[in-house]
């Protein structure tokens, strides 16, 4: 074979050797771009998943029972409906379960229970003023209090027992439209404290 043929063979094996390289880096890329795709996307569905969070506030008291305790007013109690967890700042997470006395209806006319979950810092920066106003009642947590108020921006009233439990902080209240009151603090105390104290805290 003469050296102007091997020249040209030599110089076609380099130009194939060099397409083949680019083609290789070019599939490399792809499965470098896909496999930052695939995480990317793993990380959006964790990050979607986290939003599916629960700290299980629905779970911990019965419904039947709870309909029994708020008596006539419970009727046609539906849900719960669950708010989703919250972010309260800080690494603190929040949740609530609405309970309607109405098919469709809305916190304002509704059992519900709040649930808020601290660190022990963002706890004891709260403390001093957390279920410390109202009245005393035994057998809820840590500690617990039985208040009421009108609130104007919801044109309601609510009925509510705050309790404590370690950094935990949940609420149990009755909300009513206040032109259409059905419970008074007795009733009202009687039912929450009965449905706060069979709760699993």
């Amino acid at each position: 074979m003469n050296k102007g043929k091997i020249v040209i063979i030599a110089g076609l094996v380099v130009i194939v050797l060099i397409a083949g390289g680019a083609l290789v880096l070019s599939g490399d890329d792809k499965k470098s771009s896909n496999s930052n795709s695939s995480t990317s996307d793993k990380t959006s569905s964790k990050s979607a998943d986290s939003t599916k969070e629960d700290l299980g506030l629905c779970k911990i008291i019965d419904k039947d029972a709870a309909k029994v305790a708020l008596g006539a007013a419970a009727a046609k109690l539906s849900g719960p409906d669950n708010t989703g967890v919250t972010s309260l700042g800080g690494g603190d997470k929040g949740q609530t379960c609405v309970y309607p006395f109405a098919e469709g209806g809305d916190v304002n006319n509704s059992f519900y229970t709040d649930l808020a979950v601290y660190s022990q810092k963002s706890f004891d920066d709260i403390s001093g003023f957390t279920a410390t106003s109202g009245e005393p009642v035994s057998g809820i947590g840590d500690k617990a209090v039985y208040e009421s108020k009108v609130l104007a921006a919801t044109n309601s009233k609510e009925f509510s027992i705050t309790s404590v439990k370690g950094t935990k902080v949940y609420t149990f209240v009755i909300s009513q439209p206040k032109d259409a009151v059905t419970f008074d603090d007795a009733t009202a105390r009687a039912a929450l404290t009965t449905i706060a104290q069979a709760a699993k805290l």
